[in-house]
């Protein structure tokens, strides 16, 4: 019989969604292996009054099933009660959620709003508590950055050898350094339009350009978020200078790269983002922050800028540089392609599943 592996994780598997395809590239080296693979997911589970009990709904499911895993493959959120089963453990973290809320409590994630007691209070019990258990138990995390394995190890006590740092992986762009658009110079963000992904960075920066005389285009993509709320939060006088797309297909992607000059996410808090790579891939001068998934990709001055999360005057003016010195820009989009040429989805994936094989091994 085939070895089956059981995949939990509040999201759809699927090229659509960033945790979705890196599920969807595992799933399917999984099963060229001979491993029967099974998500356990919001179609799953159906329909649950919060989001807190997504844990529980997809162990009854699990239980229900009359299966037995020969592995569990958790998303960090959902890990925790499926620690219980005797069955080898990985859990999957794209951003330690410990040390994200770490970052709220200390006012460092971007966030303009003070935490209520409430959420203070429920927040870590309905969310953190599953993490925390499942972090600590795992016999393997997949792990997205060097940032979080480093607060693993110290916060969780977890030794190195039990923990890999996954790549992810970029789909092959017949864009380079070259092809890039027309005047005027076109900045792109994506990402969902949230402060943690450093959108008041990002408007305050077009602030002190608009005053310095700049005017490039804004192109916003994959916001999620109506496109008359985030326009509102610009001057009026950029109003035509920005174009807003909330929702795009995974196909659309490189056609909405191609538009732009510079890729800038000023983010606080990520694993290891999927639109940077893409964007390096399409040889597309990076501009992002010094955290994170963003600085094991990003090496200041050679195939893209770093600034540290916040600093709108620094964004502002590495952008300025940009904007004004084509052959920095066409330098750092060439050495940024080059950077991610060993990165397919079938090579990386490959390298998951290998370590998924070896925990499978020892048991």
């Amino acid at each position: 019989m085939k070895k089956l592996i059981v995949h939990v994780a509040n999201v759809e598997v699927s090229e659509e969604s960033g945790m979705g395809r890196i599920a969807w590239h595992w799933k399917n080296e999984l099963e060229k292996r001979g491993y029967k693979f099974f998500h356990i997911g919001p179609q799953q589970v159906g329909r649950i009054p919060h989001q807190g009990l997504f844990p529980y709904v997809a162990r009854q499911f699990y239980q229900q099933l009359n299966l037995r895993a020969s592995l569990f493959i958790l998303h960090e959120p959902a890990s925790g009660v499926f620690m219980d089963f005797a069955i080898p453990t990985v859990v999957v973290s794209h951003g330690i959620e410990q040390r994200g809320w770490h970052l709220r409590l200390q006012e460092k994630d971007g966030s303009t709003q003070k935490l209520k007691l409430r959420t203070k209070v429920f927040f870590p019990l309905w969310r953190l508590r599953q993490c925390d258990l499942g972090l600590k138990k795992a016999n393997l995390l997949l792990l997205s950055n060097q940032e979080d394995s480093q607060f693993v190890q110290q916060y969780y006590h977890k030794n190195s050898t039990d923990i890999f740092l996954f790549r992810n992986g970029v789909y092959p762009s017949g864009l380079d350094e070259s092809s890039r658009s027309n005047n005027p110079l076109t900045i792109l963000f994506i990402g969902s339009w949230l402060e943690r992904k450093g959108i008041n960075t990002l408007l305050n920066a077009a602030n002190i350009l608009q005053k310095l005389g700049l005017h490039p285009n804004w192109l916003l993509a994959g916001t999620g978020v109506n496109a008359e709320a985030i326009l509102a939060s610009f001057p009026k006088e950029l109003y035509p200078y920005v174009e807003i797309i909330p929702k795009f297909q995974a196909s659309d992607e490189l056609n909405i790269l191609a538009q732009s000059d510079i890729f800038v996410l000023p983010s606080f808090f990520e694993g290891q983002s999927l639109a940077v790579l893409q964007a390096m891939s399409a040889g597309r001068c990076c501009i992002t922050t010094n955290c994170c998934g963003q600085k094991d990709l990003i090496r200041h001055g050679y195939n893209g800028l770093l600034h540290e999360p916040g600093d709108a005057e620094k964004l502002a003016s590495l952008i300025e540089e940009c904007a004004s010195d084509s052959k920095l820009r066409v330098t750092l989009g060439r050495n940024a392609k080059a950077s991610v040429q060993n990165r397919s989805w079938k090579e990386v994936s490959m390298e998951v599943v290998d370590r998924i094989e070896a925990l499978l091994n020892q048991n």
